[in-house]
């Protein structure tokens, strides 16, 4: 499967994927998401949704079952340099499609805050989650109680799609609207 097309491929197979998130904050949103049906993979598919762990973990711990339907697993990273390489008896058999969320997943409540303009013109200087915690006053941006209060299912999609239109994406690259049902 080619990379524009694996997505796609993967949701139309019925594949059921395994979410693995980098943070808090990624579990929070996509569990938001999965409990709106908002995802292009039926929630009733979705097999877990695990904080991040290595590709030996997820062998281990994840992958090690006969499934009786196809399994694919889904990452929620901000860093495109991560390493994630699953071994040659499952690089095979589990696809992995990686959605990045560059350069953290708090650009997306600078976003909802109306701050992106603000932001982009210091981001060299001030990573995303500091300027939510400093500029913006959102002390717990990185907590889980915090961010559950902070997030509902509406305010995600509007910001991930509002990401996509303001970032440059690499072609071939999916970001969190790629995972967001288009009628959500």
């Amino acid at each position: 499967m080619g990379s524009d097309d694996m997505l796609t491929q993967l949701v139309e197979r019925h594949y059921h994927p395994i979410i693995l998130c980098e943070g808090s904050a990624e579990r929070v949103i996509v569990q938001k998401l999965l409990d709106a049906d908002a995802l292009r993979f039926p929630k009733d598919e979705v097999v877990d949704v695990v904080r991040r762990v290595s590709a030996a973990n997820v062998q281990n711990d994840l992958l090690n079952f006969d499934f009786d339907w196809p399994v694919c697993l889904v990452r929620i990273a901000d860093s495109r340099h991560e390493a994630f390489k699953l071994g040659r008896l499952y690089a095979d058999r589990f696809p992995v499609v990686t959605a990045f969320t560059h350069p953290e997943i708090e650009v997306l409540a600078i976003i909802r805050q109306g701050e992106w303009e603000r932001w982009h013109k210091r981001k060299s200087k001030t990573k995303p989650s500091d300027y939510c915690s400093q500029q913006l006053g959102m002390k717990g941006i990185k907590r889980t109680n915090y961010l559950e209060e902070y997030w509902d299912a509406p305010s995600i999609i509007a910001a991930a799609r509002e990401y996509r239109r303001l970032s440059h994406i690499p072609r071939g690259e999916y970001c969190l609207d790629d995972l967001i049902r288009p009628d959500a």
